[in-house]
């Protein structure tokens, strides 16, 4: 069996590969050759929670096990903690332990850039992304490795995030966001009230990766209510995508199984939003790039 640390198993992770197979995996999901059942959450002290997400396709089986503690950034701490087994589907024999924190990292990234890759009228340019934690590194390096025309400013936690420097991306001070016009605007933080101030994104393709529970809000409400949305799992979304339910979307949303099989006509006038929540499929498909690299 491998053990992958962070780092091996990020290098086991190419963007292109990855978001091929979460494609593949829309498509096996619709045609009803996965097993996925909804994620088991358990609150924690801290404002934790424990995620508990399995997956089996004919090969592979997988179960993600994950804490997330928001409040860790204060203490130095990381945020996600965890790991993904990888097993064979007819032997349950274990091929592999992945890093979780990295490999939801990636996957979640490699979502987006899939849901954009879809939903962009034309190659971003001038992106702004939210957030200073794993996921806005995440997405900054996704979008440098898939789109190395975009200029990338960062508004984190910080006026300046650690990885501004390193990564070489612009820092935007927040009330500098009305200053320009995105094309991609990306928000990655745990937040519970808007990181974006009015008027911004409108117009745009605008990724929210960060809000997960429903507690959370990261996108203002006034975008949404006027904006086209898909998400990355409808059923998950309904309970746990705060930014929808705040807006008063209760309804089933367009997905990302809907994006990569054509079947939703574009409203070329109205935002376009993808919202993604997480779901075992897609650490399902990171789980069998890294297992066939």
């Amino acid at each position: 069996m491998r053990v992958l640390d962070a780092a091996a198993t990020a290098r086991a992770l190419p963007w292109a590969l990855l978001m091929e197979e979460v494609a593949l995996v829309c498509r096996e999901n619709r045609d009803g050759r996965l097993t996925c059942p909804p994620r088991h959450s358990l609150a924690l002290q801290q404002d934790g929670v424990l995620l508990v997400m399995p997956c089996l396709s004919e090969r592979l089986a997988i179960t993600k096990l994950v804490s997330v503690h928001p409040l860790n950034a204060a203490l130095g701490l990381p945020t996600i903690s965890g790991e993904v087994v990888v097993l064979d589907s007819k032997t349950g024999r274990r091929l592999a332990v992945l890093d979780g924190p990295a490999l939801t990292a990636r996957r979640t990234a490699a979502v987006s850039m899939l849901a954009l890759q879809h939903l962009a009228r034309q190659a971003p340019r001038r992106v702004l992304v939210v957030g200073g934690g794993v996921q806005a590194r995440a997405h900054v390096e996704a979008l440098q490795a898939l789109h190395p025309q975009a200029t990338i400013h960062v508004q984190g936690h910080q006026s300046v995030p650690a990885f501004v420097e390193e990564l070489g991306v612009e820092p935007l001070p927040p009330e500098s966001q009305t200053r320009h016009a995105w094309d991609l605007v990306i928000c990655a933080t745990t937040s519970r009230v808007p990181v974006l101030r009015p008027g911004v994104g409108e117009g745009a393709v605008v990724i929210g990766v960060g809000a997960f529970r429903d507690d959370m809000v990261e996108l203002p409400p006034e975008l949404l209510r006027d904006a086209q949305v898909w998400v990355d799992d409808p059923v998950g979304a309904q309970a746990e995508a705060g930014d929808l339910l705040a807006a008063g979307r209760f309804e089933p949303q367009d997905s990302l199984e809907d994006l990569v099989l054509g079947d939703r006509p574009f409203d070329d006038a109205r935002t376009r939003v993808f919202k993604s929540v997480g779901n075992a499929r897609w650490d399902l498909a990171a789980a069998r790039v890294a297992v066939r690299g």
